[in-house]
């Protein structure tokens, strides 16, 4: 057994799937990576439990079950990347474990018109997923609420503020191995309603969700792109 194959052999399914999909982007000639860093895992058993037991007492939150089915414990798994093609598609993610985001202090979301209501809102963001090389300042955040087994997420956008999302964790995980972290693809998980598309051009997004959407299931043809497709169809 080689050293990579006993390393994949210790990480959980989530952490063997993320850690593939980092795989399938750097292995693919068609794309070039401009960041690509994996900081190994965490020091915490695969289950977890004793993890899930401190939240539980930290923070009130009796996590529910997928939250175990989907654990992940990466100091950092990130990616840069763009297609070397006519089309201009690019992509990042930086991911890690979820105690760590938990305990982390938010970014500064809140900005002088911010309402009570907002501030309280931003103080309870936990970052899962963000984008620093990129400059952009979006991010994938986690509700923190005392008593929520299955927090709300929530997407941070510096034009839009924050957006609600209609996936739970884990399924923004399995949406994010999909997409691989292709610039604007959290949109397809957000309402988008006619009031905000009077203040904010979703033109470009649209534009690279439909260049993902024609490219992937040519450069991944192992994934399954119907859903995605179907909520793009329902945003246009």
């Amino acid at each position: 057994m080689t050293r990579e194959e006993d390393t994949m052999r210790h990480r959980t399914p989530y952490e063997r799937r993320l850690t593939r999909m980092q795989e399938e982007i750097s292995g693919n000639e068609r794309m070039s990576v401009w960041e690509e860093h994996d900081d190994g895992i965490a020091g915490f058993d695969e289950d977890a439990e004793a993890t899930f037991r401190v939240i539980a007492d930290k923070y009130g939150m009796e996590l529910a079950p997928y939250f175990h089915h989907s654990l992940v414990r990466f100091n950092c798994l990130w990616t840069r990347w763009r297609l070397d093609e006519d089309a201009e598609l690019n992509g990042e993610f930086r991911i890690g474990n979820l105690p760590e985001a938990l305990a982390t202090t938010p970014p500064p979301f809140s900005v002088s018109s911010s309402s009570s209501a907002e501030r309280r809102l931003h103080s309870q963001l936990r970052v899962i997923d963000d984008r620093p090389d990129s400059g952009t300042g979006h991010q994938a955040t986690l509700r923190l609420q005392p008593g929520d087994s299955d927090p709300q997420l929530w997407y941070f956008h510096l034009g839009l503020d924050t957006l609600r999302m209609d996936i739970n964790y884990q399924e923004y995980l399995d949406a994010l191995i999909l997409t691989k972290g292709t610039s604007g693809w959290q949109f397809l998980f957000c309402d988008i309603t006619k009031e905000l598309r009077k203040t904010y051009d979703f033109d470009m997004a649209s534009r690279d969700m439909k260049t993902m959407l024609d490219v992937f299931p040519e450069l991944f043809p192992g994934h399954d792109y119907s859903g995605l497709r179907a909520r793009l169809e329902e945003r246009l």
